[in-house]
C-alpha cells in the first residue's frame, strides 16, 4: 500500500480539525476550541503547513457557521411550539445536526483517506476573504 503525500502526522491534526464536530453533543459549542487550538498552535511553528492551517481555519469557521445556524432554527422551533408547529419541526432540527456533523465526519475521512476536502461555502468565503 503506497504511503499518502503528507505524513500521518499533519492527516491526523487536519482529520482531528473536521471530526471534533461530533463531540458537540457531549461539549457543545466548546468543540469549537478543537480547530482554534490546532490552528493557533501550528501558525507559530516555523515550519507551519498550510494545508493545517487551512484546514483548522475552514473546520473552526464550519463549526461556527453550524452553531450559529442550529441556535437560531433552535429558537425559532421553540417558539413556534407555542402553537404547535413548532413540535412537528423538532425532528427536522435533530436531523439537521445530525447532518451537520456526518459532513464534518466525512470531511475528516475524507483528509485521512489523503484527498482533498473544502466545506461548501466556507471554503470559498475563506478564498474570498484571503484576496
Amino acid at each position: 500500500m503506497a504511503e499518502n503525500k503528507m505524513d500521518k502526522d499533519t492527516r491526523l491534526l487536519a482529520t482531528l480539525c473536521h471530526v471534533s464536530v461530533a463531540a458537540v453533543f457531549f461539549l457543545g459549542p466548546f468543540t469549537m476550541a478543537v480547530p482554534l487550538l490546532i490552528w493557533l498552535l501550528e501558525r507559530n511553528k516555523s515550519k507551519a503547513s498550510d494545508f493545517i492551517l487551512f484546514q483548522a481555519k475552514q473546520a473552526f469557521f464550519y463549526q461556527v457557521a453550524v452553531y450559529v445556524l442550529m441556535t437560531v432554527f433552535g429558537l425559532v422551533v421553540a417558539l413556534l411550539t407555542l402553537i404547535i408547529i413548532g413540535s412537528l419541526m423538532v425532528p427536522i432540527l435533530v436531523l439537521a445536526m445530525i447532518a451537520a456533523v456526518g459532513y464534518g465526519v466525512y470531511g475528516g475521512v475524507q483528509i485521512w483517506n489523503g484527498k482533498p476536502f473544502d466545506y461548501i461555502y466556507v471554503a470559498d468565503f475563506m478564498r474570498a476573504g484571503e484576496s
